[in-house]
């Protein structure tokens, strides 16, 4: 690599890192607040939610990236211009490959990063979180026995403990059970014991009452010694989980088993390995549309502040595009390759822009 385009995959790669790091702050904070209701509502503890958070950085990257290279080439495009840098190249009789030659390098390396979180990061992550997920909800004895809190461990159900011993046992329990609207029953126990064995989960409630409430609007009252209430019902762990089409890889994706179809339509499956193959494409793409857009028109003194605004505007009619083609995929398998008419037009105009941006630099002088 010539000195020069070092220089400005430098100036590019520094203004990536800064994008990345603001835009990546900000969807994952879309993602935390989810995260910290999962975490809270089964009383566990900061180190679940920074593993959770760590697998969920995946789907993070994959709105981050395009976003952060767009950013990243329009921004280092206008600085260059900014400080006279492009005025000075074509005053020595530079062309137009002497700046795309290193924002196509840039491209080149987004397209890497996203293929690699993708198909590897994002299979990973997704899986992980979703095994993870399911353990924390079955776990009944970390999310049910909880201080001073009204929990809710399933449809329908409310829970309030007063206190709790080192022993798992239970003072002052309050469960009130609508599950069946027409017959909500509420319970109160002077204490509790939860058991579980196998898949099998039971609330043991001693020395309580039991309220129900008749269709004439009569309040019936049982008093009990020692009640039993089923709670094997919220246990995910004897349930086998159904994957995502995210959890897959490419190949797999394109050839579902039997298995796999039992669950979802293939056409979901098509539809998220082409997806997962677009993306890396794009990537690579929308650095080199943000180069050729800005510098395809006349050099003005006041900066490149409306076609920053036309580059971003195409970079969201390509995704839109692509998002739409992908939709209509899940729908009908075969309009699979709808998924790379987004990639076709940006192929079409980027070569239009750069014959452009040819005659531009042939005709411009230094100002």
């Amino acid at each position: 690599m010539r000195r020069f385009d070092s220089y400005i995959f430098r100036q590019l790669m520094t203004a990536f890192g800064f994008f990345a790091l603001i835009f990546t702050g900000v969807v994952w904070l879309t993602q935390a607040v989810r995260l910290i209701d999962t975490v809270v509502a089964s009383g566990q503890t900061a180190s679940l939610f920074l593993e959770f958070s760590l697998y969920v950085l995946p789907q993070v990257f994959v709105v981050v990236l395009p976003l952060a290279g767009l950013g990243a080439t329009l921004y280092a495009i206008n600085k260059l211009y900014g400080e006279a840098e492009l005025i000075v190249m074509m005053a020595v009789g530079s062309g137009p490959a002497a700046i795309l030659r290193p924002v196509a390098l840039f491209g080149f390396v987004l397209m890497l990063a996203m293929a690699c979180t993708t198909m590897v990061l994002v299979p990973w992550g997704s899986a992980a979180l979703a095994e993870r997920t399911d353990e924390v909800r079955s776990d009944l004895v970390g999310s049910l026995i909880l201080e001073r809190q009204f929990i809710h461990p399933g449809d329908g159900l409310t829970l309030f403990i007063t206190a709790t011993s080192r022993a798992g046992e239970m003072a002052g329990v309050f469960l009130h059970d609508e599950r069946i609207p027409a017959r909500p029953v509420t319970y109160s126990a002077e204490r509790a014991l939860l058991l579980r064995e196998g898949n099998e989960a039971r609330l043991v409630m001693v020395d309580g009452v039991a309220l129900t409430r008749t269709a004439g609007a009569t309040l019936n009252t049982v008093v009990f010694d020692q009640f039993v209430f089923d709670l094997s019902e919220l246990l995910a762990s004897g349930r086998k989980r159904e994957k995502r089409p995210a959890e897959y890889s490419v190949l797999r994706l394109l050839d579902p088993t039997p298995e796999m179809l039992d669950s979802r339509k293939r056409s979901d499956y098509i539809a998220e390995a082409h997806w997962k193959l677009v993306l890396p494409l794009l990537a690579f793409l929308y650095p080199i549309i943000a180069c050729v857009t800005v510098l395809s028109g006349p050099f003005r003194r006041g900066g490149f502040g409306k076609r920053i605004v036309v580059a971003i505007g195409l970079g969201i009619i390509i995704h839109s595009i692509t998002l739409v083609a992908r939709s209509r995929a899940q729908a009908e398998a075969e309009f699979w390759p709808l998924m790379y008419v987004g990639v076709g037009a940006a192929c079409v105009l980027i070569a239009a822009l750069v014959f452009r941006l040819s005659g531009v630099w042939r005709r411009a002088r230094p100002v």
